[in-house]
């Protein structure tokens, strides 16, 4: 069975996207790591979802008091 899909804004047929990694912000804060796929076509984005395979991301680490 073949993927027929076409994009909503160009209607052309979606058979190759384009991924980048993102990532994902909650209140001004980073959260995870996502992938975004969007049309080669006219770079529409199509849709984003965390990327389970990326490694998570460190926390901050707190400045060190200045003395």
């Amino acid at each position: 069975m073949a993927i027929q899909g076409e994009c909503p804004k160009c209607g052309k047929r979606v058979l190759h996207v384009n991924i980048e990694n993102l990532v994902g912000v909650v209140d001004g804060t980073s959260k995870a790591r996502c992938l975004s796929f969007s049309c080669i076509h006219c770079n529409t984005v199509l849709g984003v979802q965390m990327d389970q395979r990326a490694k998570p991301r460190p926390r901050a680490r707190p400045e060190p008091p200045a003395t």
